[in-house]
């Protein structure tokens, strides 16, 4: 259970975000760079603790970033082969082997189903995307660390099992349901990132996302300006669009942090809902009763 203090660190972050529309893409928000810990949150750093920073504004720190050499072969299940389809960081990989491992041991059949993508790919990836906002833009990709994987899980459970266990072997959930305001992101209980056991226990602990945590601790990450994509798709201005969001249909649209984001409230069987004074648009169960299509 989170503690009081844990829950309003979380509700103030939500606020921060939605109030930083005007913040340019390239520059780090100011809220964010002045941001004081939560109470309660002031850990001790582990060694090397700089982690890629990245969300809708963000973008690696090199935006075609290639780990070559760090990237160990995969085949579904997680065992190393010369000829895996999958491209994991080498220290990821022997975390990923003990999570599915310990996943197979509960009952859970879990396999990979995607891993490491190049810049190149990841533009392709997202140009043929049809739903808004399930692919990030390239350079804005944690795909591209090799540190992330999307699982192929079979049930609700292997996805509950994920959810309470997965920071046991370093890993952290990077789009949790109901964070898509904070990450940028819709929910996607099947991405993984491989942060490290420090990094995860400390996630865990607070019921935070990466993102929180990099917003009450900017010190930890690290992005590029985006300066450096080769392809013109990995910058977009958030124009006429503000912080607070626009419902198209079911898809919900804002600026955030001085990029463009959009989520498709819908696959999560929700509603976009145009804010108030005090909220701003976002998705939320629908009423009883009502059905839920996209638009």
């Amino acid at each position: 259970m989170l503690s009081n203090r844990s829950r309003a660190a979380s509700a103030a972050l939500a606020l921060l975000i939605a109030a930083v529309g005007t913040t340019r893409a390239r520059a780090a928000p100011a809220d964010a760079a002045t941001a004081k810990p939560a109470p309660g949150a002031e850990t001790t750093a582990p060694p090397d603790a700089h982690l890629a920073w990245v969300n809708p504004a963000r973008c690696l720190a090199s935006c075609a970033r290639d780990p070559g050499p760090n990237l160990r072969r995969l085949d579904d299940s997680g065992a190393p082969t010369a000829r895996g389809k999958h491209r994991v960081d080498a220290a990821a990989a022997a975390a990923l082997a003990d999570l599915l491992a310990a996943g197979r041991e509960a009952g859970h059949r879990m396999r990979i189903n995607s891993a490491y993508r190049s810049y190149r790919e990841q533009a392709r990836v997202f140009r043929t995307m049809k739903e808004r906002g399930r692919a990030a833009r390239p350079g804005h990709s944690e795909h591209q660390l090799g540190t992330a994987i999307d699982l192929k899980l079979p049930t609700t459970a292997a996805i509950d099992w994920l959810s309470e266990h997965a920071f046991e072997f370093g890993f952290a959930l990077s789009y949790p349901p109901g964070k898509q305001r904070l990450t940028g992101y819709r929910p996607e209980p099947w991405h993984v990132r491989f942060v490290g056991k420090d990094v995860a226990a400390e996630l865990h602990q607070h019921g935070w996302t990466l993102e929180e945590l990099f917003r009450t601790r900017p010190e930890l990450g690290e992005s590029g300006t985006c300066v450096d994509c080769p392809a013109a798709i990995s910058r977009k201005a958030c124009g006429a669009i503000t912080a607070a969001g626009v419902c198209q249909g079911t898809v919900l649209t804002w600026c955030y942090d001085g990029a463009l984001a959009a989520v498709d409230c819908a696959v999560s069987e929700q509603v976009c809902a145009t804010g108030t004074a005090d909220r701003p648009t976002d998705c939320q169960a629908p009423p009883p009763g009502a059905a839920v299509t996209r638009e």
